[in-house]
């Protein structure tokens, strides 16, 4: 519009394969208010472009190729192509000089005419349209000056403008910093953290600097044990930066926090050899996963009742919508999916999608992915994003939407047709609990070791050991080289063959991972993630500059295990039981088993009119075809002349309008679909001829009835047809 005002004729040009959809391109050109009468095609263009001064590409490659004309051995000769090397001058606007989709190089480039304006093409345009609005005396800088000239001389328009020697910037000081000491003095609640030390390779941390200075802008000073978080790359330095008190050993924080968090259950410390709920003082808090529905649990509860240490534990959080930025489980088993992706393809070591390439082709790798949790769904994105063909089992049916969401092949085990047409108690979660259920499983999973090169298990069960999917004789069935991650591991594993917290070879063709802490191997990451739980834990416990155990709460009560020397743990059933997932009745189940019978049921066979004749048409066609013919031959023989020419037009104008406008997709409408909405409703001007007939008769209501309906169809196909043709033109 600037170009145009200064008397620049301006004209836009599309290639037919870049636009894409036309239907597209025209509503992109409305929404960036292109002018409809300055848009041509490629057709319509190319014979102005030698009568054009400047050519503006942007972005494109291959569809402004000059070899597509002048050379005969290229990929792309006989291409049709935007001719933009016939103009004086010449722009390309790109991120780089790399190739196009076709992999050759473009002269145009290169041409003498022709000048490079390398950078994000949106942000260039915007520092073009302000050199507009400069004085002349800027303007008129010469372009090649801007651009890539002769030579290798650049100057990026889009580059920061070099600082003057003499006027040295000062760098602003965060006011929080002033504020430490002030916010120190005023915190009503010491938070503790220690350095984790429930295994050798443990490297998170409970509290980040970044969530560290979040919480004492809100009253609740951090303790750290001395390089508590410098297996996460969090330096003491960084935590007294943010008003953390460091402190040098864990006894210490234990002695001076009200509350200490944790990311590993508690045990016996090597230093003193206390456990470390015994080094705590009577009254304080730990916030720390528990698992209580286990022995173990059971143990710490019990040491924690003795101590006088309230408990609460992090991996009993209620799974309900509002505690969902609380949940630590989610949080680590999606990390802990998305490394064992990347652990199998640094073990696997071919590429992951697939490839071809003069040194040869390389087809994909194929990843199996048990458990549909959030682990298992991490992996599935993961290795979906990288290329590889996934497949995925669950026995929860209702994930199989989620999975193929995510690129993925849902698999459900076969069973025989008689069994699938017999009574409901051998499908869906009947059959999945039953002996049956367990060997088509088992036997699923073996011809699936066939094929894929990566199996990822995710299957555990809270409480309990994990169960055995992967058995000896499915790991035989791989190839050499796969690999095998184990995310149960820490619970027994899903592999027959697991060894928890190691990696070996099994008979030097399949590699099994079996750490019990992949989360802890990206340890930065993970402890972001828990720390910002955990500051989302503290925002619900802190009310009114108080730290409050609030035992109302579902969410809190469902956490707390210990409290005021009593155990809490299990909580009422109206706490942990989910309003997404309600009690079923005995009917509502077997609805339920309905439902899942009709997911994995077999296609009925074809019923008799479905089959084709002939190769014609269908038997249900040609009954069709006879019954009209029948019904016109008897209208032919005893209807009166009349009547007959009214069936005609009546039948004619069923056609017109199923076709017309029953037939064709909202989402096609055009202003000429519109436009011819609006002309099909003629059948106004017979309503108006039959409405003479005598006031009340059937004849008079239906022509009236017709008058009416359409009215709206004329009206409203008009009137659609105008607000489209708005968004073509240019607002005054």
């Amino acid at each position: 519009c600037k170009l145009r005002a200064k008397d620049i004729n301006v004209l836009f040009a599309i290639h037919p394969v870049a636009g894409r959809m036309p239907g597209h391109m025209n509503v992109l050109l409305a929404e960036a208010k292109v002018p409809y009468d300055i848009t041509f095609a490629l057709d319509d263009i190319n014979a102005d472009f030698a009568d054009t001064d400047v050519a503006l590409v942007l972005g494109a490659n291959d569809i402004v190729n000059p070899a597509a004309q002048t050379d005969v051995d290229s990929p792309i000769a006989g291409m049709p192509v935007l001719e933009v090397w016939k103009a004086t001058h010449t722009i390309c606007m790109k991120r780089s000089l790399r190739v196009g989709y076709a992999g050759v190089d473009n002269p145009l480039f290169v041409n003498d005419n022709n000048l490079m304006f390398l950078g994000d093409a949106k942000t260039s345009l915007l520092k073009l349209i302000s050199l507009l609005d400069e004085p002349s005396s800027h303007v008129s800088t010469p372009a090649s000056s801007l651009f890539m000239g002769s030579g290798d001389s650049i100057r990026d328009i889009e580059a920061p403008k070099p600082k003057r020697k003499t006027h040295q910037r000062v760098k602003s000081v965060d006011p929080f910093l002033a504020r430490i000491s002030e916010l120190q003095s005023n915190a009503f609640l010491k938070v503790g953290v220690v350095i984790e030390i429930a295994d050798e390779f443990e490297a998170r941390v409970a509290i980040t600097p970044d969530i560290a200075k979040r919480l004492l802008k809100s009253g609740i000073q951090v303790l750290m044990e001395s390089n508590a978080g410098l297996g996460g790359g969090f330096l003491d330095g960084a935590y007294a930066e943010v008003g953390c008190k460091i402190l040098n050993s864990a006894q210490e924080v234990y002695d001076s926090a009200s509350v200490v968090i944790k990311v590993r259950e508690p045990i016996m410390h090597p230093v003193g050899l206390k456990h470390e709920i015994e080094m705590m003082t009577a009254g304080s808090t730990l916030i720390a996963p528990v698992s209580p529905q286990t022995e173990n649990g059971k143990l710490i509860m019990n040491m924690a009742r003795e101590a006088g240490v309230n408990l609460l534990a992090v991996d009993a959080i209620p799974r309900i919508s509002r505690a969902q930025n609380l949940d630590t489980l989610s949080s680590q088993s999606k990390i802990a999916g998305y490394r064992a992706v990347i652990e199998a393809a640094y073990i696997y070591q071919r590429f992951m999608n697939g490839e071809v390439t003069s040194a040869g082709s390389f087809g994909a790798c194929k990843v199996l992915v048990i458990g549909a949790g959030v682990a298992g769904l991490a992996a599935i994105a993961t290795a979906s994003n990288m290329g590889a063909i996934v497949r995925a089992f669950d026995t929860r049916l209702e994930c199989r939407e989620q999975v193929e969401s995510l690129g993925a092949e849902f698999l459900v085990p076969k069973f025989d047709e008689e069994d699938e047409e017999g009574d409901l108690e051998g499908t869906g979660y009947s059959r999945i609990m039953s002996e049956e259920y367990y060997m088509k499983e088992m036997e699923l999973f073996r011809e699936q070791a066939k094929e894929c090169q990566i199996i990822i298990t995710t299957a555990a069960i809270p409480g309990a050991p994990a169960p055995k999917l992967i058995m000896k004789d499915a790991v035989d069935n791989m190839c050499p080289g796969s690999v095998i991650v184990d995310l149960a591991a820490s619970t027994g594993g899903n592999c027959q063959l697991t060894k928890p917290g190691t990696i070996w070879t099994y008979d030097q063709r399949v590699t099994i991972v079996a750490y019990d802490n992949l989360s802890s191997r990206m340890s930065w990451q993970a402890s972001s993630m828990y720390a910002n739980n955990m500051a989302n834990l503290l925002d619900l416990l802190c009310k009114e500059h108080k730290f409050v155990i609030d035992m109302e709460d579902p969410v809190v009560r469902g956490m707390t295990v210990v409290l005021h020397k009593n155990i809490t743990w299990p909580p009422p059933k109206s706490v942990t039981q989910t309003k997404a997932a309600p009690t079923k009745s005995p009917d509502q189940k077997k609805e339920a088993k309905k439902d899942d019978l009709i997911i994995i049921q077999t296609p009925e066979a074809p019923s008799l009119f479905s089959r084709r004749l002939f190769d014609l048409a269908t038997v249900g066609e040609f009954c069709a075809i006879i019954c009209f013919a029948c019904f016109f031959v008897v209208v032919g023989l005893f209807a009166p002349i009349s009547f007959v020419s009214q069936v005609l037009y009546f039948l004619l104008a069923g056609f017109l309008g199923f076709y017309l406008i029953w037939a064709v997709e909202p989402s096609l409408f055009s202003p000429l679909m519109s436009t011819s909405n609006s002309l099909s409703g003629v059948v106004i001007l017979g309503g108006i001829l039959m409405a003479s007939e005598p006031s009340g008769s059937p004849t008079n209501v239906l022509a009236c009835s017709a008058i009416a309906v359409s009215t709206i169809n004329v009206v409203g196909g008009f009137a659609i047809s105008y607000r489209m043709l708005l968004m073509f033109k240019k607002e005054e």
